[in-house]
């Protein structure tokens, strides 16, 4: 809604003194048919691309966790005997190369400055200050969480579809809507007894970090499409009377749109088979496809009133 209105107040300024209405910004030639300025395809963030013949995507879901611990640990040590006097840093902070973690007073009552030998967490803390160090003494540790572990359990009847190297799409419920990369990098040679599963491991990419250690996750593995078939984006395909349409993009005009009923076939998590209904080539609205479809409707409604 507030981006129709802000569609709204950019035509009015655009205009000046031809002063539009929001009836001429979204003007129906025909039936099915709608007319919209850059302006205001700018304000709703509409994306346009042109319909191809892709591989399709299919998935496998799995369940599973993040691992409690990560291999790409780094351990912090004094280089000469001697008693940690401060720390700097605390479990839980983020930290970059070089950065200051603690001192140490040497037994010479030199002071030693411990930093980071990497970006990462400072994930543990073994010794507390005043107590002694030496180079054999782990102070903290240093764990980079950017990449982290997850384990998924794949069931007999799916075994044959997996290989390592597959692309992964990681989930949480803690922030829906939102995909984590990650790859399948280890495939267990052997079936869990009691659950008949197969462990798989992933990389999963946590740059913003955040995905934790221990968290539940869903997976959703890639495995290898068969020929090349029409099908655009989730988000291409609206629902009007019951039929499913996607806008496209004239040709010779920029600014119309004309939604084309279409035969839908297999659904993956974001992607939709176009079995009728659209050509190869044909540039289609990929994003905002929604504002298109509530002003069809909104003009609808307005029409049968007027009756």
């Amino acid at each position: 809604m507030r981006k129709l209105l802000l569609i709204f107040l950019a035509v009015m300024v655009a205009s000046g003194c031809e002063k539009k209405t929001p009836e001429e910004v979204y003007e129906h030639a025909d039936e099915g048919v709608i007319h919209l300025t850059e302006e205001s395809q700018r304000l709703i963030e509409l994306e346009i691309a042109p319909s191809a013949k892709v591989p399709f995507r299919k998935f496998i879901e799995v369940a599973g966790e993040i691992a409690r611990e990560t291999e790409d640990v780094a351990h912090i040590t004094s280089p000469e005997p001697g008693t940690l006097k401060s720390i700097v840093k605390e479990i839980g902070e983020t930290v970059e190369k070089d950065t200051p973690l603690a001192t140490v007073e040497a037994r010479n009552g030199q002071a030693i400055e411990l930093v980071s030998p990497r970006h990462g967490i400072v994930m543990a803390q073994y010794v507390k200050t005043g107590e002694s160090v030496d180079n054999l003494t782990s102070v903290m540790t240093i764990a980079d969480p950017d990449l982290l572990r997850a384990s998924f359990n794949v069931y007999e009847k799916d075994i044959a579809a997996i290989k390592v190297g597959q692309n992964v799409l990681v989930e949480s419920v803690a922030y829906p809507g939102k995909q984590f990369e990650g790859k399948l990098v280890f495939v267990s040679p052997s079936v869990d007894e009691m659950t008949r599963a197969i462990k798989i491991r992933v990389n999963v990419k946590n740059e913003e970090h955040l995905l934790k250690f221990g968290m539940f996750v869903m997976g959703k593995i890639e495995i290898a499409a068969g020929e090349d078939t029409l099908a655009v984006p989730r988000d291409a395909v609206q629902t009007i009377k019951d039929k499913a349409v996607v806008f496209a993009q004239d040709e010779r005009d920029l600014n119309e749109f004309r939604a084309l009923e279409v035969k839908t076939g297999r659904q993956s998590p974001d992607q939709i088979e176009i079995l009728q209904g659209l050509e190869p080539g044909k540039r289609v609205v990929i994003k905002g496809g929604f504002y298109l479809k509530s002003e069809i409707l909104k003009e609808e409604l307005e029409d049968g009133h007027g009756h």
